[in-house]
């Protein structure tokens, strides 16, 4: 099963292309660069030279795979419209996976309490709590003091995500200790979870959007 896979959800876009016999992954390419808010000039583009650098047609593609948030509003909307276009096109499967479930995966080997963060600006946070690996709750949009009553309770918590440092540094609290794997382990995390879902359970109707917290800066201006 050959798989391309992204994952825009913050400046740090992680792309992926590889082929997986039976179980195991034969041979990948996944790599992590800093596009900012360029995603949509470069994404494409970067999935196809992939692709020709492993001499791969896309018609050789098996499955289709991105991360669905929270995180970038703008990100989000093209990496699935991206992979959308892909699949309807070429006739592919898509699945989404959730973004913050992605690095709770990296750091799986880690037990007791984890916190999922990324920066959604404004001094606010996305956030998912994961014990002992289970998912607790749905993913917020918290700010730092009710981070604080949310891991309270838990005598460690570990941040995962490239924003774990930032945060831990808004929480100040001796208990809180942060890891941050390398970001290239996200486009793994990818598409072993997209295949595994694929497997299990089908693909995502393609009229399925990103996962949204809450409303953009565009819709709550509207609204005012």
């Amino acid at each position: 099963m050959i798989i391309l896979g992204c994952d825009t959800s913050t400046k740090t876009a992680n792309l992926f292309l590889g082929e997986y016999e039976e179980d195991q992954l034969s041979w990948y390419e996944t790599t992590s660069v800093v596009w900012n808010n360029t995603h949509s000039e470069q994404l494409l583009n970067r999935l196809l030279l992939m692709c020709s650098d492993h001499s791969i047609e896309l018609s050789e593609l098996d499955l289709l795979c991105a991360s669905s948030g929270p995180g970038s509003f703008t990100g989000l909307r093209i990496a699935l419209a991206t992979m959308k276009g892909l699949a309807l096109g070429l006739n592919k499967p898509l699945v989404s996976v959730p973004t913050l479930d992605l690095f709770q995966g990296i750091a799986r080997f880690i037990g007791g309490a984890c916190l999922a963060v990324i920066d959604a600006k404004k001094q606010r946070f996305y956030t998912a709590l994961f014990v002992d690996g289970i998912k607790i709750g749905e993913s917020s949009d918290l700010g730092p003091d009710e981070i604080a009553s949310l891991i309270a309770p838990h005598p460690s918590i570990t941040l995962l995500g490239s924003d774990g440092a930032l945060l831990a540094k808004r929480l100040a609290d001796p208990k809180v200790a942060v890891f941050e794997a390398h970001r290239q382990n996200l486009g793994v995390e990818l598409a072993d979870r997209a295949r595994k879902h694929y497997l299990e359970t089908g693909a995502d109707p393609l009229d399925q959007g990103p996962t949204y917290i809450r409303k953009s800066d565009a819709e709550l201006a509207l609204k005012e």
